[in-house]
């Protein structure tokens, strides 16, 4: 290809001509005009216009990313049926919902938007619009066995990855709805948001030692907690027997609302159990003095923790005990009980003043004037006060009493907790810290309800099939963002540390008025740098 001038009408013109030899012979075969002089100059020193766009990279790529490690992408596609058509697959639908929740896209009828303004339309080639009806359906294939399956998939996975658990923990909550006719799940029960007056949705989850989600259970509220993981607990334990894990190789770590006799048992006949005993079970053990506990260590938090280890026979098992002490923890609890004990004091003297008013309206009986005393006492602390309603002169006086012997036996209870395991082999400051490790999820459950992470509300579905699928897609997002936490290993960083940081990773697409485009990378702070490099995600940068 060379340049060419010619001469027209007195005037010159260049032009690029393409030559190209046939037969031996040398023929033209493109001649495109560039333009007189003029023309070429201006266009050699004409200021190029540039267009710049920004997406969001660092978050929906890096769970992408992280979707397609843990298996998830795949497990998806294979496991949800469809006909053969062109399109998003199953799991590029779902996996933009779960991305879509990580932007603050909350409603499936802003997704389309979403997706056409958001970095996975570089990856992704919808042959349609993407409206609410689409994601529903999809939503609606998700059913109990497929999220079964595919949470089976995930763990096999991470468990080829190199995070195979040593112990499992179990617990459970509720979160409120907006919805007032539904199915079998919504129902009004003990709202732990105080929410009283909404149907609730109970979720239980079993998470690793590793913080990452093994299996997530839907139920209705109304269920308590005994039931419930009475239920789930032969399920986890198919779960190991499906990836090949030893259940007599897991802790069983749970909440004490879990606590039967029955479950105990049923998890000691499959795996090693690990709880704490309630109050009334263990007295006696909180008179031991300090002075008698034998291990001293501090926790995550830099505490103090003193441990004595002894046995017991609870539940119908010989049981491995440590009592455990958290000084700062007791010091906390007295100042709680000081305070919450004058307004008990209070509200029971404001219930003795109304108790034989005079005037109009309905007046308060005995069997009322207790149950408001019930009412306004937590009953943590029921059993170090004595309360009775009787009659006098024909009139009735409430008769309320703290039992200082009962109280002194309470705060010698304040910072202590009694951890009960049947694997008497491990440490006692195994025990300690595997117990601690529940809190764990007790963070979970926290950034499940965040709406500035993977929140649960609000969901927009009320059929019982969608509000399974909708949870199990949250908790995968969840599973998502704790394996980025976990791969990236930067210490110090929580789980909404990391979602701000993602968020500063940011792409944007530089064109030109001759449409050549670029794609760039903005500036980031030395921690973004940093975890931009473990991300692992220039692939995913369009070429």
């Amino acid at each position: 290809m060379h340049f060419k001038i010619k001469h027209i009408k007195g005037h010159k013109y260049l032009y690029l001509i393409q030559n190209k030899r046939v037969n031996g012979k040398v023929k033209q075969i493109k001649q495109i005009s560039v333009g007189p002089p003029q023309k070429v100059y201006d266009m050699l020193n004409k200021k190029k216009e540039l267009k710049v766009t920004s997406f969001s990279f660092g978050k929906p790529a890096s769970l992408l990313n992280a979707a397609n490690e843990v298996g998830l992408t795949d497990s998806l596609n294979n496991r949800i049926k469809r006909k053969n058509m062109e399109g998003l697959t199953p799991a590029q639908y779902l996996l933009t919902i779960i991305i879509g929740r990580t932007e603050h896209v909350l409603s499936r009828n802003k997704l389309d938007n979403y997706f056409k303004n958001s970095i996975l339309s570089f990856y992704w080639k919808p042959q349609h619009k993407l409206n609410s009806q689409n994601f529903l359906n999809y939503m609606e294939k998700l059913d109990e066995d497929t999220i079964k399956k595919v949470e089976t998939d995930v763990a096999s996975k991470l468990v080829e990855l190199g995070h195979k658990p040593t112990r499992l923990i179990f617990d459970t909550t509720n979160y409120y709805t907006h919805i007032q006719h539904g199915e079998e799940l919504p129902k009004k029960s003990n709202s732990k948001e105080k929410r009283f007056d909404k149907n609730l949705i109970g979720l239980g989850m079993t998470v690793s030692d590793a913080n990452l989600p093994f299996n997530s259970f839907t139920y209705p509220a109304n269920q308590h907690d005994t039931k419930v993981f009475s239920r789930v607990i032969d399920e986890i334990c198919d779960r190991l027997k499906e990836i090949n894990i030893p259940t007599t190789d897991i802790s069983m770590v749970i909440d004490r609302g879990m606590l039967s006799e029955d479950n105990v048992k049923h998890v000691i006949n499959n795996m090693h159990i690990v709880g704490s005993l309630p109050y009334s079970m263990v007295k006696d053990l909180y008179s031991i003095p300090l002075s008698e506990y034998e291990l001293e260590m501090s926790n995550n938090s830099e505490n103090i923790i003193r441990a004595h280890r002894t046995h017991g026979n609870h539940y119908g098992s010989n049981l491995t005990l440590v009592l455990k002490y958290n000084e700062k923890t007791a010091r906390k609890q007295k100042r709680e009980w000081e305070r919450n004990k004058k307004k008990i004091f209070k509200a029971v003297e404001d219930i003795r003043k109304g108790l034989n008013r005079k005037g109009r309206g309905r007046k308060m009986t005995a069997k009322g004037a207790i149950n408001r005393v019930v009412d306004s006492i937590h009953k943590q602390y029921r059993g170090v006060f004595d309360y009775s309603v009787v009659k006098v002169d024909g009139k009735l006086e409430l008769k309320f009493e703290l039992l200082e012997n009962d109280e002194k036996v309470f705060l010698s209870s304040m910072g202590k907790t009694v951890i009960f395991t049947d694997d008497d082999s491990i440490s006692t400051q195994e025990i300690v810290e595997t117990y601690a490790s529940r809190n764990v999820i007790e963070e979970d459950y926290k950034w499940l309800k965040d709406k500035l992470l993977i929140p649960l509300k609000p969901m927009y579905v009320w059929k019982d099939s969608k509000i399974r699928s909708h949870v199990f897609l949250c908790v995968m997002g969840l599973l998502l963002y704790n394996y980025i936490k976990l791969k990236v290993n930067m210490s110090g960083l929580s789980l909404p540390g990391l979602s701000e940081e993602l968020d500063k990773i940011r792409l944007s697409i530089v064109m030109d008025d001759m449409d050549h485009m670029e794609y760039v990378v903005e500036e980031m702070n030395r921690n973004t740098i940093d975890l931009f490099s473990k991300l692992e995600i220039t692939d995913l940068i369009p070429a």
